[in-house]
């Protein structure tokens, strides 16, 4: 699943989890009479059942509605996706969704989680998202920040618990402890933890704050299971051929930071933009990133980077505070769903300009966009759930049932009222 980016400062830091609980699990057994028969797959789904909802926690809806409990639009997609599992993640815990039948595993850390108490109570509800990594053997990925108490002579110890979990069988395959800065440790407010993604054996850790506005950056071998390299006051975004992109500044608290770009393996930095007021990156597709932000000169800029030079090689118009994704083939979707619907699709190739909604001359309009995937763009109009081709813009002729959030080629997960449901792909 691809990750949404805002257009400027990016919404959220974030924490997850590790197991101690619950549903009934397999054993084992090599009878298959009990066996249930696999799920249809559908790449991408066409439909959803609507009538086949299962109830996910309630965790599953945060930072997708504020504290009146109405859409937010902006702050999506709090989840990660494994098959026919749900992954969701809090300050406390790491949760296992089975989307079939809605038993829950909770996966807890080994040392005490440090909470933010606004999020008790909805205030500063922000996602957690975990991260599911590619290759054999996938694993969910989540991180803590966590306190082990005084004992003796030892004085509390405030660090970062990073769990990986076997995605299929929602197992705890590996935990790292990771330290962190003395800002961090001294920050008023609860720092936050965000495994921001993964490339090959490398997984990205952030750590950071609020007050004041520090971010840390750990790159993590995930099969040595240890530290590559870390960097300060750097908040790394997204990945991108071989190519680790973020933001970073000169000081904790400059107002100006500029994106930049790291090597993977290495933490060496490759290249560094010019500083600017709430610079945002995010995905551009395979071949580049999208970069944004606020001259110092208070001119507005959206271009797409070449992710290894830095070189601008598209300028993008103005789509004000739009959110990106890339749909996983060949475009990339942005869009804004307040003030004011609109979408864009960008040939990722290439970075032209395919169609834009809404379009006055086909009086066509903007929909609503919940989610981009393979080839796919779901979302919603006055009329009730809609796909579109995200290569052509045209309407698909069916209706999916749903508009999800969330999606694969098992499931779409989808608000019904402010509840979180997931429902089987059918066609």
């Amino acid at each position: 699943m691809s990750r949404t980016v805002g257009r400027w400062a990016s919404c959220a830091l974030l924490l997850m989890g590790v197991v101690t609980a619950c549903s009934p699990q397999p054993n084992g057994s090599t009878d298959t009479s009990a066996k249930q028969p696999a799920p249809a797959v559908f790449d991408p789904p066409a439909k959803f059942d609507a009538k086949a909802g299962v109830p996910m926690p309630k965790a599953a809806t945060a930072s997708l509605l504020n504290s009146q409990g109405k859409d937010m639009g902006l702050l999506r997609n709090p989840v990660e996706l494994y098959k026919d599992k749900v992954y969701v993640a809090t300050q406390e815990s790491l949760l296992a969704v089975d989307t079939t039948k809605g038993a829950v595993t909770a996966i807890t850390p080994e040392a005490t989680p440090v909470t933010n108490p606004q999020d008790s109570i909805g205030f500063a509800m922000v996602s957690h998202p975990v991260v599911i990594t590619e290759g054999a053997s996938p694993l969910a990925l989540a991180s803590f920040v966590v306190k082990q108490p005084t004992v003796g002579t030892h004085a509390e110890r405030v660090f970062v618990e990073v769990t990986a979990v076997n995605a299929a069988s929602a197992q705890v395959a590996w935990r790292l402890p990771l330290d962190i800065p003395q800002w961090a440790k001294d920050a008023p407010d609860p720092s936050t933890a965000r495994v921001v993604g993964s490339s090959g054996r490398v997984a990205l850790v952030t750590v950071g704050a609020f007050k004041p506005a520090g971010r840390i950056t750990y790159a993590i071998d995930l099969l040595e299971r240890r530290v590559l390299w870390t960097r300060d006051l750097f908040e790394a975004k997204t990945i991108a051929k071989g190519t680790v992109v973020g933001t970073t500044k000169d000081a904790i608290d400059s107002q100006y930071a500029a994106a930049a770009g790291y090597d993977l393996n290495t933490g060496e930095q490759r290249w560094r933009g010019e500083d600017s007021e709430y610079p945002g990156v995010g995905t551009g597709g395979r071949q580049f990133v999208n970069v944004g932000g606020r001259s110092k000169a208070g001119v507005d800029f959206h271009q797409l980077v070449d992710p290894q030079t830095g070189a601008v090689q598209k300028e993008l118009p103005d789509m004000g505070p739009a959110d990106c994704e890339f749909d996983g083939n060949s475009t990339l979707v942005c869009f804004r769903n307040w003030k004011g619907l609109s979408v864009w699709a960008f040939d990722t190739s290439n970075g032209e300009l395919r169609w834009t909604l809404p379009n006055n001359a086909a009086n066509r309009i903007a929909p609503t966009v919940t989610a981009v995937w393979h080839g796919r763009i779901y979302g919603r109009t006055v009329s009730g759930p809609l796909a579109l081709d995200a290569r052509t813009g045209e309407d698909l002729p069916a209706s999916p049932g749903i508009a999800p959030y969330a999606v694969n080629e098992y499931v779409g997960l989808a608000l019904k009222g402010t509840d979180a449901v997931a429902y089987p792909a059918i066609g």
